[in-house]
């Protein structure tokens, strides 16, 4: 990683879905300060050529690219997107086709320069059923109450009897797709969720990482993910930070009220100054917003993050 500052970056699922046309989104995103991005899932291949104009010409870099991208013609992009194949899948074929499609994406980072490939690397299948059931319960009865711990007990119980084949099948994804990163200066970086029932826990990545045992190979803290967890009892936020900390190669800033995340820095629940602390200066750092974020609270949060040394 370098020990260089890094710019204060946006990734492209703030507009790149309600735009679509290329030459707007990246228009949208150089009017508002920016000069680095983070490219996701939602940004058409067609916007692809305009990305090498703009920087080649000087005038944009690339941090990251946000796997699986870019959007193919015809895909929908409000498709479920970094989660549409899972690389921990039981299923083979799905499996395989999740290796294929990351190569892809890794084929784009490449010829956008980017430093990282951020990836979801798959859930063990519980279901999704409890996630509405615990926040309901932390709401009315407390994160701390009989109630949630019960449930919570429950959750992990399935999760850990169901999660060897799923940590089996990622750890071979995760392998190919490090090999096919080969020498090139490119972090594939494992993405902590935003549901329990995902993976990783910061005890799988120490354990990905060690198993394969790679410089390619990296943590992406997403902020916003983390806090979720905390506020439902599963995992208090910055002691998973403090463990995975001498990994991380990158961060997505966003707040969040209660489970609703993805909202503008600033306007929401989290204190980002203890978080801010532990993250090194050469890694990246990506806002990472929801379409539903205007304009002037872009702006807004730009102000609010200057004053933790965080710039475009």
């Amino acid at each position: 990683m370098s020990s260089e500052a890094q710019p204060l970056g946006i990734s492209t699922a703030w507009n790149a879905a309600s735009l679509r046309d290329g030459e707007k989104v990246i228009g949208e995103i150089l009017r508002v300060g920016f000069r680095s991005i983070e490219v996701d899932y939602r940004l058409s291949e067609d916007a692809v050529p305009l990305l090498k104009q703009y920087i080649r010409e000087g005038r944009l870099t690339v941090s990251s690219v946000h796997n699986f991208a870019p959007l193919t013609r015809g895909e929908d992009p409000k498709n479920t997107g970094g989660d549409k194949l899972s690389l921990a899948s039981t299923d083979e074929a799905e499996r395989q086709d999740a290796v294929a499609l990351t190569r892809t994406t890794i084929d784009l980072a490449r010829d956008l320069g980017a430093r990282a490939v951020v990836l979801h690397i798959g859930h063990v299948e519980v279901g999704i059923r409890y996630f509405q059931e615990i926040s309901d319960i932390c709401r009315v009865e407390g994160v701390n109450s009989r109630k949630a711990m019960q449930m919570r007990d429950m959750v992990r119980k399935m999760r850990k009897d169901l999660r060897p084949p799923h940590m089996d099948s990622v750890t071979r994804s995760l392998k190919e797709l490090v090999a096919y990163v080969g020498e090139d200066d490119l972090t594939l970086c494992i993405e902590n969720r935003y549901f329990f029932h995902q993976i990783p826990l910061p005890v799988e990545v120490l354990f990905l990482i060690d198993e394969i045992s790679s410089d390619r190979l990296k943590y992406w803290h997403d902020i916003g993910h983390a806090h979720v967890l905390e506020v439902q009892g599963w995992l208090p936020h910055l002691p998973a930070l403090d463990t995975l900390k001498q990994h991380l190669f990158g961060v997505h800033i966003h707040d969040s009220v209660f489970t609703g995340d993805h909202i503008a820095p600033g306007t929401g629940e989290i204190d980002f100054e203890p978080i801010f602390r532990r993250v090194p200066p050469g890694a990246i750092k990506v806002m990472e917003l929801s379409p539903k974020v205007s304009e002037d609270e872009v702006l807004n949060s730009i102000d609010f993050l200057s004053k933790f040394g965080l710039k475009p």
